[in-house]
């Protein structure tokens, strides 16, 4: 039997490098040995060749959602096909709260670490972006509703830039890490005590009442904002 396997992102930015993975694909023992791996990037794009590295990397010039991206494994038959889909979002959309540029402004050489088949870091912004409004949620800062805060409510990222900058950097360490001795250990401690004091001296304006409109009674804090748990 032949079993495609594809490894994609869920949620790419427009323009951004990401890697459309066919590697783990395998074939049982009875089975004749793949001559041919393709991948289409989206419905509307053509199937290309990538037997030699069995992965694409690519970028989406327009956002959309649920694009189906598929990989076509080929044997000495019919070839085999399965797919997956995935989210492309505009700038304005994907309203993550900060950028490559803030990072390398503290660390000039990161962008030498990014993964392969990633020319940027906006995963792990990403990342950051949702750590940021579940914090939100679990510490009682919720809409006057009671619903949870979704990026919706936030009309400027302005006071969740250097937040979101230090947790990415921290992240980014950890993850590159292995030991609790090496500089990037050091590194990532370091990014944990700055995003701790920058979550914590920050007012976070957000729209709760959800009319569009920001007003003062908004502001929400760490520091001085009393709570109401349900």
């Amino acid at each position: 039997m032949i079993f495609p396997v594809l490894e994609i992102e869920s949620v790419v930015q427009v323009n951004d490098k990401t890697r459309l993975d066919a590697t783990k694909s395998f074939v049982t023992p009875d089975e004749a040995s793949i001559s041919l791996v393709e991948i289409q990037p989206s419905a509307g794009d053509a199937f290309i060749d990538v037997t030699q590295n069995k992965y694409l990397d690519w970028q989406y010039s327009t956002d959309g959602a649920a694009i189906t991206v598929v990989v076509r494994i080929t044997t000495d038959g019919a070839p085999t096909t399965f797919s997956k889909t995935l989210t492309v979002k505009s700038v304005a959309d994907d309203k993550l709260f900060s950028t490559d540029a803030e990072l390398i402004s503290y660390e000039p050489d990161l962008l030498n670490y990014v993964r392969a088949g990633r020319s940027s870091f906006l995963d792990v912004h990403r990342t950051s972006q949702q750590r940021i409004l579940k914090v939100l949620d679990e510490n009682g800062f919720w809409n006057k509703d009671k619903s949870t805060i979704t990026l919706d409510e936030i009309l400027t990222i302005d006071d969740f830039v250097d937040w979101s900058k230090f947790m990415t950097l921290r992240l980014i360490f950890e993850g590159l890490s292995n030991a609790t001795d090496d500089i990037f250990h050091e590194k990532a401690l370091r990014y944990k005590n700055m995003e701790a004091e920058a979550r914590d001296r920050a007012r976070f304006r957000i729209d709760t009442d959800k009319d569009g409109e920001q007003e003062e009674e908004e502001d929400i804090s760490f520091r001085t904002i009393e709570f109401e748990k349900i």
